[in-house]
Order: structure tokens, then sequence, then C-alpha cells
């Protein structure tokens, strides 16, 4: 357009008041067919003076601030803003909002491509170096990362002096702690990456402070980032240079988070292990049992009060703390793998804490033995401990285990706080948790918001899109364990939503997962169980609550959320295949379910009292106690609409209606199926509406059969 004007081929006319064009010479106009080459003739007609500000501008991006360019004109001793003001009146830029716009990104590539590439490398260093001097001077984290970006792009061949790699190595060492700061770990990783590019080959012996905190920081990235592979490489370096056996512990460490990232939790505990020992914390020898630890534990503390445990001097021995995160490491992993062995950790955490001071990791003991605590059935004295652990957080000043605090200790609330209210605490854990580039707690944070918000009745076409996105975040990062179980969950959500999408393959590898990891193991054969029933499908659910039984006794030291809920649906399933089979040892197993239940409604009577009355109904069904059955129906009806659980509402209207079928009251039965219809459907699950008069048909045919 500007350049149609200039020609006089487009242009105002003031006695018409519009535009004016020759329709026939514009047409005839020779357009070139590579725009770039339009934009590069375009700046070709500017002065000199102009065509080298802009080039200086190109090499900053495609938008600069104003006040920027004073401080290079100052620095390079070059006029730039006159200059550059031609350039926005041949529309070549837009300056507004104090910044300088290229108009088009060609327009900026055209600019750069004026330099041949040795004139672009020379440029950025010497920008790069000019604003070396203000890093330091002028605390601006801008002119750091500029700064760094300049010589980074520039790259190591355009060092001149020796000097001037430590230097920008150190600059780039600085830009990845501020990425870091912002949390942006890939960001960092390219900073650190390329720190190491720019030292020379004999750094580890003449450099080797910075060797390795540039080492040691990327591989952090690495592992935040899920480059497992740039991990290893890196650690394999610092394992090979490092001088000491303290200066290896920080990759030793990643490393074995890493073993747990890449599925291979038993080798990950075994390695911590070994590396503990080393250290003179041998945890291998005691088998003391879960009661035990818990009971020493809390014997322990019993002299202290919260203020003095909360006001304890803080660790200051740096071998004792990457101690303490390996420590902290295991005890994730050993309360999966080894629940038997995990509460020694955290009693060995405490103990070491209240010996040498707080460190970051501290707050984990103190939540772990919130939640053994609350397992073991003192919900109250656990949900102290957990909020014991939360003020610990900001006492030993780090938010470095906030993730996994947050994340164990909101289970707990969770068995004392309304469910809905509780559903934030895991988004909160999970900013903590990729704040501080702790994947892993991120990952089973993301997770249990997952479950949380399925459990608490929230609509299912947004715990699937919540789903969908938990899968992707493990995807991205390689996380196999957890995504396997959250495809557990997706197939659930698509059978109730009624989506008919046939799943994805298996990998081999999630394949193996869901074989050998007794955790995964359960969760799957839980919500094959708990989708038969809901469907109505005797035999699946009697072969699944069967696989799930075997298995359950084995996993998770801690209290989840989760185990109360699987206890509810199994309980449920014990009563029906108890009706069924008229085997014992499902009515058995349905009165276990029920006590628990009734147990933590103790505790939480908004989120459990209704599961707790609906198994009271079920049981009464199984004894034939007609009328306390009714009684317990309406009962859990009622609380699960106050408490606000549809789902579950939905869920206590159906099976009051098929025992008002076996009844042979068919009036009463539909009366309540049509209630669960209205509540299933306002939950979102259209597939189990669609099945639920199918159901409905069955029953009543089979009873009208048998009478």
């Amino acid at each position: 357009m500007i350049s149609l004007s200039k020609e006089g081929l487009l242009r105002p006319s003031l006695s018409r008041r519009r535009w004016e064009w020759d329709k026939e010479k514009i047409q005839c106009q020779k357009l070139p067919d590579d725009v770039a080459m339009f934009f590069t003739n375009s700046i070709e007609a500017l002065s000199e003076d102009v065509k080298a500000s802009l080039c200086v501008l190109s090499c900053f991006g495609s938008s600069t601030e104003t006040a920027f360019i004073k401080t290079l004109e100052r620095l390079l001793q070059k006029t730039l803003l006159n200059n550059l003001d031609a350039a926005v009146e041949e529309g070549l830029l837009d300056k507004k909002d104090g910044r300088y716009h290229f108009s088009h990104d060609r327009i900026q590539e055209a600019a750069y491509n004026m330099m041949n590439l040795l004139d672009q490398g020379r440029f950025h260093f010497s920008y790069g170096m000019a604003l070396v001097p203000l890093v330091a001077g002028e605390g601006d984290d801008s002119i750091l990362l500029t700064a760094a970006n300049q010589l980074n792009l520039a790259g190591p061949e355009a060092v001149k002096e020796k000097s001037q790699n430590v230097l920008v190595a150190d600059l780039n060492l600085q830009a990845g702690k501020k990425a870091m700061e912002m949390s942006d770990y890939e960001t960092a990783y390219s900073y650190f990456d390329n720190g190491i590019s720019f030292l020379r080959k004999k750094h580890w012996e003449e450099h080797y402070t910075l060797s390795l905190e540039l080492f040691d920081l990327a591989a952090r990235c690495a592992l935040t980032n899920g480059d497992i592979a740039s991990l290893k490489l890196l650690s394999e370096q610092v394992i090979a240079y490092g001088r000491s056996y303290e200066d290896k512990l920080n990759v030793l460490y990643l490393f074995t988070c890493a073993l747990t990232f890449s599925s291979k939790l038993p080798e990950s505990i075994e390695k911590g292990l070994d590396i503990l020992a080393n250290l003179g914390i041998d945890l291998r020898g005691c088998r003391s049992s879960m009661e035990t630890c818990v009971q020493e534990t809390k014997d322990l503390l019993s002299v202290y009060t919260d203020d003095e445990i909360l006001n304890t001097k803080q660790m200051t021995d740096p071998t004792m703390i990457m101690a303490m995160k390996f420590l902290g490491k295991l005890e994730l992993g050993m309360t999966q793998m080894m629940p038997d062995s995990a509460p020694r950790v955290m009693q060995r955490i405490i103990q070491l804490s209240l010996l040498h001071g707080m460190s970051p990791v501290s707050p984990i003991g103190f939540v772990h033995l919130g939640s053994y605590t609350a397992k073991l059935g003192d919900i109250s004295e656990g949900y102290h401990y957990v909020k014991l652990a939360r003020s610990l957080i900001d006492k030993v000043g780090s938010r470095e285990s906030a993730g996994e605090v947050i994340c164990m200790g909101t289970h707990i609330r969770q068995y004392v706080e309304p469910l809905q209210t509780t559903l934030e605490y895991h988004n909160e854990g999970y900013a903590a948790a990729m704040a501080s580039g702790d994947v892993i707690q991120a990952a089973l944070n993301n997770m249990f918001s997952l479950g949380s918000s399925y459990f608490a009745g929230v609509n299912l076409q947004t715990v699937r899109d919540k789903c969908a996105e938990s899968i992707n975040f493990m995807h991205e990062r390689k996380m196999l364990i957890f995504m396997t179980q959250i495809k557990c969950v997706e197939q659930c959500l698509f059978e109730l939503i009624g989506i008919d999408e046939t799943p994805k393959s298996v990998s081999a590898e999630e394949e193996r997962i869901r074989t050998t990891n007794k955790s995964v193991m359960t969760s799957y054969y839980y919500h094959k169980a708990y989708i038969s029933f809901m469907f109505r499908l005797y035999d699946d659910s009697t072969h699944y609550a069967e696989k799930y039984l075997d298995c359950v006794d084995s996993t998770w030291a801690n209290l989840w959320l989760h185990h109360a809920i699987q206890a509810f649906y199994m309980g449920l399933i014990s009563f029906w295949l108890a009706r069924n089979s008229r085997e014992q040892r499902w009515y058995e197993r349905g009165k276990r379910s029920k006590l628990a239940l009734k147990k933590w409604a103790e505790s939480s009577q908004w989120t459990f009292e209704n599961k707790w009355y609906l198994l009271e109904a079920e049981e009464s069904y199984c004894n034939n106690e007609f009328e306390v059955a009714k009684f317990f129906y309406e009962k859990a009806i009622s609380s699960a609409k106050e408490h606000k659980f549809v789902h579950e509402e939905a869920l206590a209207c159906e099976l009051a209606g098929y025992f008002y079928v076996e009844l042979i009251d068919t009036e009463k039965a539909m009366e309540y199926f049509l209630l669960a219809h209205e509540k299933y459907h306002e939950w979102g699950a259209f597939g189990k509406c669609d099945s639920l008069f199918n159901n409905i048909s069955q029953s009543v045919q089979d009873k009208e059969v048998h009478h």
C-alpha cells in the first residue's frame, strides 16, 4: 500500500473525501514473487544510516523498547532513534506503547539478512559484551537476559579472548537461575547448555566451581523437562570429574529421580538406599512395623510443643541436607513399592530434623506421619500433623517440598473437610511443584486433582477435559506409570458419558507396568470392577472384584481419598454379589466396607455420610430387613442431595429402584429409576442413562418370571 502511494497509484482526494486509484496501472505493476526481496529492495532504498539502524534493531527481535534503544545509543555511541523514526515514516516500523515494532516479520528478516553470517555473529557478540557492564550495575533482569541472548546468538566461535569464555558462561549461569525462578525450565536449560558450550577444554581443572554448578543445574532442568538422555550425559560428566563424593550427590539424586521418572521405581529405591548407606544412614537393617514406627515417632515428638518444632534451628550441613533429599525421595517411592518399610524413612527424617535442624525436606516427614496416623485410624491426630507440616514449610525458608506436602496433606484434609471445598488444593500443589521443578509431585497433584473432581461429582465433560490434559502432561514427560493409571479413569469416563471410542493401543511398556506394578494393577482392577458394577455386568464385577482384592492390601502405606471411594464401591459390589451368590465372604467384605465408611463419616459427615447410609441400606437388603433398608435408602438419597454429590444421589436412587423391584413395587421402583435417570443426566453420564432403562427392563422381567 505504501509502495503504491509513493508511486502515485493510490492517493487521497481532499475534494471528494475518499481514496482514489488507477486500477489499470496498478494491474500493470510488476509485483515481486519473493516477499522478502520486496522488503529488501524497500530497505535498500533507504539511507545508509537508516539501514544500519534497522540492522541493529533486527538483532533484538520483532519489537524493542524505546528506553532500551536509548541505552544502546549510549553504549554503542550510535544514532539510532532518529534513524528508526525515519523507518517509521517509511512504514517499515510501527512506534506505539513505548516500543518500536517491525511492521511485518519478513521486514525484520530482510533487515537481518542484509548482514552476512560473520557480521551477524560479530554484531551479536559486540552488543552482548556492551551490555555486560550494566548487568551488575543496574540489577535489571531484562538486561541480563538480553545480554546472554545476544552472546548465545553469536556462539563460542565469536569469542576472541580466553577470559571472555568464563564471563559468558557465568552470565548464562545467572540467566538460567533467573529463568528457574520464573519456573521456565526449558529456557533455563537452554542458558545452562549455552554456558557449558562456552567453556574451554580444561574447564573442569581451571573453573571447577562454575563447571559443577552449570552441569548440576542443567541436569536438574533436564529432569524437569523430561529429557532423560541429556540428564544422563550431564550426570556422567559430573560423576567423572567431580572432586568429591559430596560434589556428585546432586546428580546422583537427580539420577535416582530419573529412574522413578522412567518407571524403574525398584531400581530408584535401591540406588537411594545405597547412597544413604554411604552417607552413614542405613535403613536396610530395621524391621519395625508401621504401628511401632509411628508410635515411637509420636513419643519422640511428645516432649516438644508445636511452637518448639516450628522454631527448631535450620539444618546447615550441606551433606546432611542432601541426605534428607534422598530420604524424602525414598519416602515417596517406598510408600508405593515397600509400604511396610516406608514409615522407617518418615521416622528417620523427623529424628534427623530434631537432631541437626529443619531442612526443606523436614515437612515431608511430618506430613507422612500425619498420613500414617490417619491410616491407622486416628484421623484427627493425622490432620493435626498435616497442618503442622504446612506451617513448617513457611519456617524452613524453602518451598522445595511444598508440592509433596500439599499433595499428601490434601488427602487427609479430604477426610475432615467437605470434599468440594478441597478441589483447589491439588491445583495449589501442582503450581508449587512446578515452581520448584518437581515434576513427579506436579504429576501426582495433577492426577489426584482429576480424581477428586471425579469423586466430588463434577460434571463428567469437565472431568473428561481434565483427564485429557493430565494424559497429555504425562505423555509429554514420558511418565508411563501415572499415564497408565489415568487411562483407566479415561475409559470409565468414555463409557459413562457414552463416547463410542476405541481405547488407544497399549504399548508393551504400559502392559508391563500394568502387570508388574501393584499400584497400577490395583487401580486397573478397581476401575474394571467399578464400571462393570455401574453397568450391572455381574460376571465381570465378580471377576475384577476378586482380582482387586488379591492385590489391594499390598499397596500404599499412606491414606488416600481413593481408599475410601474404593471401599465404598467395593462394599456395594460385595453386597450385590452376596445377594446373588449367597457367599458369606462377599457379605463379610461388604460389612467391613460399611464399618470403614461409618468410621470416616465421624470425621467428615459431609463427604462420607451418604456413602455409609447406602451401604447400611444394601446390608439391610441382604439381611431381608426391608423396612430398615427403606429407611437407609431414603437417608442416603437425602444426604447425597444435601451434600451435593449428584452422582451418588443418582446411584442411591438406582439401587433403591432395584430394591423395590425385589419387593414387586413397580410403581415405587419406577419413581426412583426416573429420579436416577434425571440425576445421571445432570452429572453428564449419558451412556449410563441409555443403559439404565435396559437394566430396569431386564430386572423387572427377571423378577416377574421368578415370581
